[in-house]
């Protein structure tokens, strides 16, 4: 997979200075499963020219600061001492119309709109115009809905539904900032259409003049949003300001100095056995295989064809259905591979391609 390295200096932010206080600020890290995607997610996804495909069963991770009242958070950092990693064992999904790198504001109406809502990004706090992040339990005015009748998920491991009956979009008024990113470039590309498995940064930072508070009386701060089919895990080093003026509090993931803090749940990884810390992932040529389905639509069999000049034999493929049901499943060694949907009622599918540990899907008419 992509890995991309920040190796510039970074001039830390000025007007504040850390000081360690009796009592810390920062109550913890907190991450919440916002959705899992369905197959109709994949294929809106795939109809509108996603760059990584948005695999059924991705999870779409949320993660707040956890701050106690007064305090406000001003900064993400990663420097040479504690560098800042989010990453994913595979790729993370980026929307290819609306979404963003760090959160600049998208309209209420656009966030509506196709899979924007489950886009990866960085944030200090906002989603949308006028709106903030905050925890589906605390949202109290239901969802904004979509304009594709997508996102209609009701897996019961995500919690709330975010969008129909009964259903919670974690987004609440309030008055997002535009966070600034100091010292960081292509390195947030994989929120972008670009496909890659970490961004990390060693003189960087993503922050807002003044520090952001919650919208809710729990004070969580929205840090950013990450749509994922595979493993996720981070290590964050923050700063927050304290009430009292001109003070501030930085935590880093981990082996602290001087009067930095630490807090355990800064570092994360969603495989219970990928312990803590971030591993390095091995580079990959692709993050996809070029193959094309035909006829398509179809009424009885169709062909699975690698192209491109860079083709493999042995490969696993599967037809799954709206509801992420595998119908079809086989294995293959030949470039064309003949499949029998005879049998396959009339509908939407989606065929999945796998290969060396790449994976692909595209979108199969049955007539």
């Amino acid at each position: 997979m992509k890995k991309i390295v920040l190796s510039i200096s970074f001039l830390a932010l000025s007007g504040y200075f850390s000081k360690a206080t009796a009592q810390a600020g920062l109550e913890g890290i907190v991450v919440e499963k916002f959705y899992i995607s369905n197959a109709a997610d994949s294929i809106d996804a795939v109809n509108n020219g996603a760059v990584y495909p948005l695999y059924v069963g991705s999870t779409t991770y949320r993660v707040y600061a956890n701050l106690l009242p007064g305090y406000k958070l001003v900064n993400l950092f990663g420097n040479v001492q504690h560098p800042l990693n989010i990453e994913t064992s595979t790729a993370f999904y980026n929307d290819p119309n609306f979404g963003f790198k760090v959160y600049q504001g998208t309209s209420v109406n656009n966030t509506k709109k196709n899979t924007t809502l489950i886009d990866s990004y960085i944030s200090m706090g906002g989603v949308a115009n006028g709106q903030m992040g905050v925890l589906k339990t605390e949202d109290t005015d239901g969802s904004i809905g979509n304009l594709q009748g997508i996102l209609a998920n009701t897996n019961p491991l995500m919690g709330l539904p975010i969008t129909g009956a009964n259903s919670a979009d974690g987004l609440m008024p309030g008055t997002p900032v535009t966070p600034s990113v100091l010292g960081i470039s292509n390195e947030l590309d994989i929120f972008d259409q670009t496909a890659g498995s970490l961004f990390t940064t060693t003189n960087g930072a993503v922050s807002t003049l003044g520090g952001v508070e919650g919208v809710t009386t729990s004070n969580h701060v929205l840090i950013g949003q990450f749509t994922t089919n595979g493993d996720f895990s981070f290590k964050l080093n923050l700063q927050i300001l304290t009430p009292v003026a001109g003070e501030s509090e930085i935590y880093v993931a981990d082996t602290p100095t001087g009067t930095e803090l630490t807090d355990t749940t800064l570092i994360y990884n969603s495989n219970p056995n990928g312990g803590v810390g971030i591993e390095e992932t091995v580079a990959s040529a692709a993050l996809s295989i070029d193959y094309t389905v035909y006829p398509n639509p179809t009424s009885e069999t169709f062909a699975i064809r690698q192209t491109g000049t860079m083709t493999q034999s042995n490969y696993d493929y599967a037809v799954t259905d709206l509801s992420g049901k595998t119908v079809l499943a086989g294995h293959s060694n030949a470039k064309t591979t003949q499949v029998d949907a005879t049998n396959l009622q009339t509908g939407i599918y989606l065929v999945t391609m796998t290969q060396d540990g790449i994976v692909s899907t595209s979108k199969l008419i049955k007539n």
